[in-house]
This record gives C-alpha cells, sequence and structure tokens, in this order.
C-alpha cells in the first residue's frame, strides 16, 4: 500500500512537471511573431532599402526579407549593387528567404485548372500555382540556381536559403516536400513547416493585392491574430504597402510587442 501511494506520488509529481514543460513551450511558440517584408528585388532594392532599417529601427532587432532572385534585364552595375547590398542586409542580421523564382508566372503546359485560376486571381504573380510535379521542380532549381548566382562568394559558394516562400502564397501539392528535401522551411498562407516536417499554425495578415475596401478589415483581423495567443503570426509586407499604409503597419508592429510577443526568424523555428 506505501509502496502504491509513492508511486502514485511520483507519477502526479511527473505528469505535473510534464504538463508545465508543455504550457510553457505552446506558451513561448504563443509570444513569438514574424515580421517578413516580400518582394525584395534588384528592381526596387534602392526604394525599400531604407524602409528595412527603418522598421528594424522601429521592431528592435533585425527580420525577415523575402528575396525574387531573378535578375534578368538587370544591368551588371544594379546586378553588383543589389548584392552588396543583400551582403551588408545579411551582415546587419537580416535574414534572407527565397521569394519564388521571378514572381511571374509562366504558362506551362503542366499547370492545372486551378492553378490557371490561381494567375488570373493575382494578376499573374502564382508563378508555382497549379504545377505538375516536373514543372514545379523545374522552377524550384530555376530560384535556387538564380540564388546560387546572386550570393557566390570568389569560390562560387552560396549558403542555402532557410526559407522558401511561394509567391501570392499558392502553390501545388508537390511543392512542400520538394522545398523541404532541399532543407529549407516552407511556408504556405496557414503554416509554416520546417524541413524536419515540424508544422507551426501562422495566421498571416497582408494588405497587398487587396481592395482599399477591405483594408480595415485586413487591419482588425491582423490585430486579432496578434492579440490571440496561437501558434506564430507574421505581417507580411510589401514594398507597394509603404509609404500609403506605413503608419498603420508601425502600429502593428507596436501592437505585436506591446502584447509582450517576440520578433522571431524562419531558422529559429
Amino acid at each position: 500500500m506505501q509502496f502504491s501511494d509513492s508511486f502514485f506520488a511520483i507519477h502526479c509529481l511527473l505528469s505535473a512537471v510534464y504538463s508545465l514543460l508543455l504550457f510553457s513551450i505552446i506558451f513561448f511558440m504563443c509570444k513569438r511573431f514574424l515580421l517578413c517584408f516580400h518582394d525584395f528585388s534588384v528592381w526596387n532594392y534602392q526604394n525599400v532599402t531604407p524602409v528595412l532599417e527603418d522598421l528594424k529601427n522601429l521592431a528592435g532587432a533585425p527580420f525577415s526579407v523575402l528575396v525574387i532572385p531573378d535578375t534578368e534585364n538587370a544591368t551588371p552595375e544594379a546586378i553588383e549593387e543589389f548584392r552588396g547590398v543583400l551582403r551588408k542586409l545579411k551582415s546587419d542580421g537580416f535574414e534572407l528567404a527565397l521569394h519564388g523564382f521571378k514572381h511571374k508566372a509562366e504558362f506551362s503546359q503542366g499547370r492545372s485548372y486551378a492553378g490557371l485560376v490561381g494567375m488570373n486571381l493575382t494578376g499573374g504573380e502564382a508563378e508555382f500555382a497549379g504545377l505538375s510535379e516536373y514543372e514545379s521542380s523545374r522552377l524550384l532549381q530555376a530560384a535556387l540556381e538564380s540564388w546560387k548566382k546572386l550570393f557566390a562568394d570568389e569560390n562560387g559558394n552560396a549558403e542555402a536559403p532557410v526559407a522558401f516562400v511561394p509567391p501570392t502564397w499558392f502553390s501545388n501539392k508537390f511543392l512542400s516536400g520538394q522545398v523541404r528535401a532541399e532543407k529549407m522551411l516552407y511556408e504556405d498562407r496557414f503554416s509554416l513547416t520546417t524541413a524536419e516536417g515540424v508544422r507551426y499554425a501562422s495566421p498571416v495578415a497582408s494588405f497587398a493585392g487587396i481592395p482599399k475596401s477591405t483594408e480595415k478589415t485586413a487591419f482588425v483581423y491582423a490585430e486579432g491574430i496578434l492579440k490571440f495567443p496561437f501558434g506564430v503570426p507574421r505581417i507580411a509586407v510589401h514594398p507597394v504597402d509603404f509609404p500609403r499604409l506605413n503608419d498603420k503597419i508601425r502600429d502593428l508592429i507596436r501592437l505585436a510587442l506591446g502584447c509582450k510577443r517576440r520578433l522571431t526568424l524562419y531558422r529559429e523555428l
């Protein structure tokens, strides 16, 4: 009887410790958020870089920048300057992630009807939408090759991107596995999945490409996902948001920090 009581007490203690540990992990996860600046490219870096610095000062830390790696038709001078800016951002602590290839869809016989609909809904920006397995892999490899050329050092080596975010989040049933096979985190509209397959709920607040009449609702939704203690919410901003929505986006970042959320990076998940 005494042995049974002791065993029960130990079991209760271990259960309590486990529950506390689990609660701590969940609580810690629910107190993080991502700030992601989309569409950074050779075509806009001169205008966007000051915005990145301004947001970094507000957030108190560097954040994730999603890079479009294609530099076709850019001048050699612009490409070299862009590479220098990327190196500077990385040395300053910004996290650089891969954001598609060209961010413009190509017509392909391997694209499903749903993919064609996605292209039309996004003005041709959903380049991975509805692709066949072959076409999806081809486009992903083209993006990675373009990334390697952009980031290659004097020996031709380039650090692989930590994450991949398909433009407009329209995807296909093969892309997540293909991305994770390349040891990158994969992001979709509602979640984040690490290369190891760990998935995090991650609602996103984004304002690009939506009718102005819906922006107020979008910001109310953004405030809600930052206040509600669930998942790892993302504030996804785009060059077209600035300067028009600058003040509202700054208020969102202040709200996230005021809710005691900690700015995190993809690589920390």
